[in-house]
């Protein structure tokens, strides 16, 4: 017969087990697709009838160059969320040390107009460094859930 002090032990063991998995996958995740955040959940209907809101997205940020018909995910400066929103237009521009500027405008595929408003003041595009990874892949209402513990469900 198990001691008590053993069976809690062993309880506790496999519960950080658990917890330090999900991390360990997360952390891995995140290197395998090279971005921070290689899961998210839409959380509007901009991009209807492509993704709904609750959709799961999955994020790929290996790719250098993106293309008019890409979809990125957007992180702007000082927002607190990123956005998600079909490439319209690129525009390149080759830096002194020869490497490539993007510089990308979006539009959300149910939005009436660009997206150039909502990027930092004075700068009607943004830029490829903001771009947290491109959707390669999703997985339809399974991110309801995260929708209505943040409280968004109902919007």
């Amino acid at each position: 017969m198990k001691r008590p002090w053993r069976l809690l032990f062993s309880q506790i063991l496999a519960i950080v087990w658990a917890v330090a998995s999900v991390f360990l996958g997360w952390g891995t995740l995140c290197i395998v697709t090279g971005s921070k955040y290689p899961i998210l959940v839409v959380t509007s209907e901009s991009m209807e009838p492509a993704f709904q809101r609750g959709d799961l997205i999955f994020l790929w940020n290996r790719e250098k160059i993106i293309h008019t018909g890409d979809i990125p995910v957007i992180w702007i400066p000082g927002k607190s969320l990123p956005m998600v929103h079909r490439v319209i237009t690129i525009n390149h521009e080759v830096q002194i040390d020869g490497h490539l500027k993007q510089m990308i405008l979006t539009k959300g595929d149910n939005n009436g107009i660009d997206d150039s408003f909502m990027y930092l003041p004075g700068r009607p595009f943004a830029l490829r460094e903001e771009v947290v990874g491109l959707v390669w892949g999703y997985v339809p209402k399974v991110g309801w859930a995260s929708l209505a513990l943040q409280g968004g469900f109902w919007r």
